[in-house]
């Protein structure tokens, strides 16, 4: 029987495509694309180009409107501080437990 794996939702495969695409990232040009040293400088250009590609796909007017996060709580506080820093009036937050029960 094949086994069947259904937490996608948690990590997934990454498709082939994606690894050869980012194997440089990972072995040679791994620098800090936000850095002025030679191996982030390597790197920005790409990051760059990321940038845009996510851009284009999602429509969004400016580049920097893109911002890439390293996983899922700085991705949500990012999300609840700019909602915030945009609508500066409001006073409070709701916010739901549904994504992890309690430990």
């Amino acid at each position: 029987m094949a086994t069947v794996y259904l937490d996608n939702n948690a990590t997934t495969r990454v498709d082939e495509k994606v690894v050869a695409a980012m194997l440089p990232f990972f072995t040679e040009s791994f620098g800090n694309a936000s850095s002025t040293h030679d191996y982030g400088a390597s790197v920005a250009p790409a990051m760059k180009a990321a940038r845009q590609k996510v851009q284009a796909l999602l429509g969004a007017e400016f580049d920097h409107e893109v911002i890439f996060t390293s996983g899922g709580t700085e991705s949500d506080t990012t999300a609840i501080l700019s909602a915030l820093e945009a609508l500066p009036n409001r006073r409070e937050i709701v916010i739901s437990a549904v994504e992890h029960p309690p430990s």
